[in-house]
């Protein structure tokens, strides 16, 4: 597994406030990471989202209000299904379940709404994240918009 302290060099290109957020939580978490993440980190993009394993969304970059329309602050604490709707595939969500209960890697795309009700294509590429005795700790998503609806 690779340490807190390897990943964040990886990382520390992501806003900054954000990415004193993840250093708080890598700290009293002890992060161990089994992939690595750098390649969506580089892509300005992508936002990210960091869930505990609950999937309750602990912090956000700045940049999803462009593709959801919400603030960073007002996505704090519900799960990531506030932005699913009636056009939201079942099958993602499942892909998306199993990984997530299997503590595994996944890419989905599947059908979320902003704020406003309007539906986009959006691509998640999501990763567990664990503490130092290898058990989960939380999720770290990359997401982009890859098309509107």
């Amino acid at each position: 597994m690779l340490p807190w302290n390897l990943i964040s060099r990886l990382l520390s290109n992501l806003d900054e406030d954000f990415f004193e957020h993840l250093e708080i939580l890598a700290e009293e978490n002890d992060w161990h990471f089994t992939y690595f993440v750098d390649s969506f980190s580089h892509y300005k993009n992508y936002s990210t989202v960091v869930t505990d394993k609950d999937l309750n969304i602990q912090c956000c970059t700045e940049n999803i209000i462009k593709m959801t329309g919400y603030e960073s602050f007002e996505l704090i604490g519900h799960q990531p299904n506030i932005l699913q709707g009636e056009k939201t595939d079942l099958s993602a969500r499942a892909v998306i379940k199993k990984a997530i209960q299997e503590e595994l890697p996944f890419t989905a795309r599947l059908v979320n709404y902003r704020k406003n009700g309007e539906p986009y294509g959006c691509e998640i590429n999501g990763f567990p994240i664990f503490n130092g005795k290898s058990e989960l700790s939380h999720f770290i998503a990359f997401e982009t918009e890859y098309y509107s609806i």
